[in-house]
């Protein structure tokens, strides 16, 4: 093995952000420390990883085993989230396989929130998702990769979904082990956005706002995924869950999305934009004009609107969003 790349060295964490200036052999090199690292963590696991690195550089091919189970992988990292014409395209590979395999997509970038959504319209769902937060916790030992594939599969069994995030898995197991002391410290809440570029804005706006509560901002990874997490949280005793939701064009569907949270009880901030439209009308025209030419990569305008929007406006223009606030603040003080 080339020493330059030598697996023992080598962290996802630390090709994150490209150097100033970065050419095409940066990102090919990046993409062979991605190889290397994935089959590294399939590898320790005997999964028995076959994998190929395509001439770009920057995506992956291959399988791997789980007993006498087999998968079909491909391995994606680029600078924007994956589209769905890419899942489309893995999805096409995998129905034309033996009929029953399933195809597990990685990808170090996310997904655009239309592609998870598109996924959802098909007759069959044969794909699992892992995104950049679960890769980075699975490599920092905080979950196996063979039990990060037995939730992802039982999940995608039971609510139709090809996406769900670790984090929420984890958090999960955490409040299940709590003593009963701790619990009646405060209520811990689950905040769920629809997309992973939305959860570091929506966090940076939290912490503006002062709020001390205990909660997770989480991405469901799309829009029609929003309702099916809130569901699972909730019949694993997660009593308070919120849902930042945005519009989805067919109004029948976004209907029927919104009438399943409130069925849930869930406290729902419906917005009129995405959530990086809606920061926006809340900074300057002078920050506006000063800003919309920098890089957006991974919901970096959203979290940038977020650090320099008028805090004051948008509580009072968003009623829903002033009560979830009350509402984590109120759990706050009844903790102390």
């Amino acid at each position: 093995m080339n020493s330059e790349l030598d697996l023992e060295n080598l962290r996802l964490k630390d090709w994150l952000e490209p150097p100033q200036n970065s050419d095409r052999v940066w990102f090919q090199k990046r993409g062979r420390v991605f190889e290397k690292i994935l089959n590294g963590m399939l590898s320790k696991e005997q999964m028995e990883p076959r994998t190929s690195m395509r001439p770009s550089g920057e995506e992956i091919d291959g399988s791997f085993a789980i007993g006498e189970s087999f998968y079909l992988l491909e391995a994606k990292w680029h600078s924007s989230p994956i589209p769905a014409s890419s899942l489309y395209a893995f999805k096409g590979k995998v129905d034309g396989k033996l009929t029953g395999t399933i195809g597990v997509f990685f990808s170090m970038s996310d997904y655009s929130k239309e592609a998870v959504d598109a996924l959802l319209y098909g007759k069959e769902l044969n794909l699992i998702l892992f995104g950049h937060d679960d890769l980075i916790l699975i490599e920092e030992g905080k979950i196996k990769l063979r039990e990060a594939m037995r939730v992802k599969r039982r999940y995608a069994s039971n609510y139709g979904q090809p996406f769900y995030p670790l984090k929420t898995y984890l958090s999960e197991l955490e409040a299940s082990s709590e003593d009963t002391t701790t619990r009646d410290q405060g209520a811990s809440w689950s905040i769920l956005v629809e997309g992973e570029s939305d959860v570091g804005a929506i966090e940076i706006l939290l912490g503006r706002c002062g709020i001390n509560a205990r909660y997770n901002v989480v991405a469901a990874g799309g829009q029609l995924a929003v309702a099916q997490l809130a569901e699972h949280l909730m019949s694993n005793n997660q009593r308070h869950v919120a849902a930042i939701v945005t519009p989805i064009s067919d109004a029948e569907l976004q209907h029927e999305q919104i009438s399943k949270l409130i069925d849930l009880g869930v406290e729902i901030v419906e917005l009129k934009h995405g959530v990086e439209d809606w920061l926006d009308n809340y900074v300057s025209a002078e920050y506006h004009n000063a800003t919309f030419m920098l890089t957006n990569r991974n919901g970096k305008m959203a979290r940038r609107y977020a650090r320099n929007a008028d805090i004051e406006k948008l509580r009072s223009d968003n009623p829903t969003f002033e009560r979830l606030l009350q509402k984590l603040q109120g759990d706050a003080e009844d903790r102390l």
